[in-house]
This record gives structure tokens, sequence and C-alpha cells, in this order.
């Protein structure tokens, strides 16, 4: 935090020794001479400046444009070129529109790359120049959803990536060679569709993974998984429907914190098939049949529960006395066939924050959340009328919300 003059003082410092120059980047506040600082940051508020003419400067490391107004979606970039940035370092293209979707061929000149993120760019082809990228430590290709994108093999020779973000959509003839990146800590939105998940077994030092199993069994992806002992955050989605798909977690990773399942699986085991050090879960088209509460209040490191569509498909869901002893946010959302929610007294005794989002069928609040005294959010969404009345102020459930300070419906 600096006081304003001296925030000034030390941009314009930062231009005199040509470390750094901001530009704010409209079409009426354009900048009348070239950069020639080493270092450049753009705040984009107009569609139409022309980004291409601040990046001339042969002597530029770093390129950041960065969309101060958060209603611009995007950035024109039609006829960008990199011929003349040899010594580019970092460049940061989010939201960038390219003409006619591709990516020009010249990035492949920037040989000394280390940093690259195309995060929701408008980017449907990737040029097989970015083999030449070699030295990239950062690669994010999220690109903006909708179109399919398509990018040759062009990762088996990133050996000093450290961090992956692939596109969400992939071209159907995409396929991805990623065993030679051993030096990978996170890699998300990984698809088995366009990759094998045996390469994951020599990415030991992966501590945040997001995977979409297509056609792996079981077997294959627990093998896997099981080298990653440093493995921190998982997300698994996909519709591989086996009653044994929790004996994935039978690792025995003390480091795992966050995992995220969007299986399909009808039943579960136990919490032996959980870590126990297990602090936040997130449950989504699991379509489970059998209450998952009597696992989850069992593990008494979690601190926050959250099951969206569909993650629970049956009608009755019970939190017993004495469970979920430290869990403090529970997001409750789309559990379209859930009738009845009995909360015992003793259970939840840190809730802080609940939500309940479109449980159309829920016919009333839990009596037992008048016991939970730490409660102080509560989040109701889209019910019907009448379900609401009952709890409003005056209502005949109101007794069970009247402590909770900020009471929200929507």
């Amino acid at each position: 935090h600096l006081h304003d003059m001296m925030r000034e003082v030390c941009f314009l410092k930062a231009k005199e020794e040509n470390f750094l120059q901001i530009v704010n980047g409209t079409s009426t506040v354009n900048s009348k001479s070239p950069c020639k600082s080493r270092r450049l940051a753009v705040h984009l508020l107009d569609k139409t400046f022309d980004v291409e003419s601040e990046m001339n400067n042969p002597k530029l490391r770093s390129v950041l444009v960065i969309l101060k107004d958060r209603r611009r979606k995007d950035w024109m970039a039609p006829s960008l070129r990199f011929t003349r940035l040899k010594l580019m370092r970092v460049l940061d293209l989010s939201r960038a529109e390219f003409e006619g979707g591709k990516l020009p061929s010249s990035i492949g000149r920037l040989i000394h790359l280390r940093y690259l993120s195309l995060y929701m760019a408008h980017v449907t082809h990737l040029p097989s120049s970015m083999r030449n990228l070699r030295q990239l430590v950062y690669l994010n290709l999220c690109s903006a959803l909708g179109s399919r994108v398509y990018m040759p093999n062009f990762l088996k020779g990133m050996q000093e990536l450290t961090y992956l973000f692939l596109p969400w959509r992939l071209h159907d003839k995409v396929e991805l060679d990623l065993g030679n990146l051993v030096n990978l800590e996170t890699l998300l939105n990984f698809s088995t569709e366009h990759g094998s998940v045996r390469d994951l077994q020599g990415m030991t030092r992966l501590r945040a993974l997001s995977i979409f199993v297509g056609g792996c069994t079981n077997e294959n992806l627990s093998s896997s998984l099981s080298e990653l002992r440093y493995l921190e955050n998982l997300t698994i989605r996909g519709c591989v429907r086996s009653p044994k798909v929790y004996e994935l977690f039978v690792l025995d990773r003390v480091h795992l914190r966050k995992p995220k399942l969007g299986l399909c699986m009808p039943s579960h085991s136990d919490e032996q098939h959980f870590p126990f050090h297990l602090t936040t879960i997130f449950l989504q088209e699991c379509f489970l049949e059998e209450d998952p509460m009597p696992i989850l209040e069992k593990l008494l490191h979690l601190k926050e529960v959250d099951l969206w569509g569909a993650s629970f498909v049956g009608r009755r869901m019970v939190c017993s006395a004495g469970g979920f002893p430290q869990l403090q946010k529970l997001f409750l959302e789309k559990l379209e066939e859930l009738e009845e929610w009995i909360v015992e007294e003793g259970s939840m005794p840190l809730l802080h924050a609940l939500t309940i989002h479109t449980c159309l069928k829920l016919k009333e609040l839990p009596d037992g959340l008048r016991f939970i005294t730490s409660l102080k959010e509560l989040t109701i969404k889209t019910f019907e009328r009448d379900f609401v009345q009952k709890f409003s102020r005056g209502g005949e459930d109101y007794y069970k919300v009247q402590h909770i300070p900020h009471l929200t419906i929507i």
C-alpha cells in the first residue's frame, strides 16, 4: 500500500529508468511516444486501442494487458506480430481476439518466453511453432468457452513447465503427450479423451490436478494418482459409473486438502476412503442414492462441504449429533429430489454460513438449525413463496432462524 503521491513518483522513476511503463489504453489518451521501457502494462479501456503499436520496442521483456474495465470482455489483436520481441520473457494476452481465431505463428520466435497466458482469449488454433517455447514455466491456454481448440502435440518438449492450464474444449483429433512434463506442479483441465492417464505417473511434483475422466478404468486412474504424493487439490469429473469410485482416494496422502468429485457413482463406501486430513470437499453430478452425510460428518477436519447439482439424488438427509465438529460452510444446490433434511442437536456446532439453492422439493428447514448458535449467514434462493413465508418474521418456522444475523432470501 502506497500513498498516491509516492505511487506516482515510483511510476515516473520507473519510466525514466526504462524499467516499467504503464499505458492508459484509450484511443483518446493514447501514448504519443512509443514505449521504450523493458516492461509494459496496458490498462485496456477501449476495444479500438492499438496494442500492436506499443509493442514495437525490441527491448521489451514483459507485456501485460489488463482489462481494467471488467465490462470489456475482449480486445482486438488483428495484426499482432512477435518477430521483433526476441527478448520477451512475460506475455499476458488474456481475452485477446485474434484474426480468424489463429494465434500468429511468430509466437514461436519468443524462445526466451517463460510466462504465456491466453486466458479467455478468442483462439481456436494454436501454431506448431509453439514447440520452440521450451523455456516456458507458466502456460495458460484456458481460451474462451464455446469453440473447440486445435493444438499440435507441442507440449512434450516443454520440460520446464510447472503450471499448465489446457483449453476447455479441444478438437476431436487432438492427442497430447504429457509424459515428459515431470516438473509440473499444477495441471488443470486434463482430459483422458486427449491424453493418457499414465502420463500422470511421472508428474510426482503435482500439487493441483483437475481431470476429466472419459474412458479409462478406475484401476488405471487409481494407480496413476497413487504416485502423486504431494497432491493437495484434486478435481475429478467424468461419467464413470462405479460403486467403487471412492476407492480412488485410498492413497494415504495426508496433503490432500480439497478434492472435488463430479463422477457418476450411485453408492459409496465409508470414510476410510477419504484422506483423514480433508478440509474441503465438493461433489457434483455424483448421483449418490445413499445419504452422504453419515460418511462426511465423520471427517473431523472438514471445514467446507459443497453438494451441487445431482450430487445426491435421494429424498432424505440426516446430520447426526456430534457430526461435522469443524464444519464452517455448507452449500446445497439443486438437490432436486431432497424432501426432508434433519439436523440433530449438537451437529455442526461451528457452522458459520449456510446456503440452500434451488432444492425445490424440500418441505421445510431443519428444526435443528435453532441449536446452531454459531450460524451467522443463511442464504435461501429460488423457493416457493409458501416455503419462504414459513420462516419469515411472524411465520410458523421463524423460531428456527430468528437467531441468525444475516438472512438473505433471493
